[in-house]
């Protein structure tokens, strides 16, 4: 379900640019899909990496790296564009 979510994100966020009508659009879309990708994949390797190394019991936990990567994609929507 969190891959769907991810997938969804992608709509959203570059999409809430309005327009790519324009070069300097087009450019600004990208940029936010670039941070669309890297604030979920960092949030969520920092979730794993605490639960795996930092936080009792240290786990291997998926539903961590999971939740993560949902508090990245949330964190990184109103200041992507």
């Amino acid at each position: 379900g969190t891959f769907f979510l991810w997938f969804g994100w992608y709509g959203f966020n570059p999409g809430s640019t309005l327009e790519m009508h324009t070069m300097a659009a087009a450019y600004k879309a990208g940029i936010v899909a670039v941070n669309t990708t890297l604030s979920p994949c960092v949030a969520g390797l920092v979730v794993f990496f605490l639960r795996a190394k930092v936080v009792p019991p240290r786990l291997l936990d998926v539903g961590g790296f999971c939740n993560g990567i949902l508090a990245g994609l949330v964190s990184i929507t109103a200041g992507c564009g």
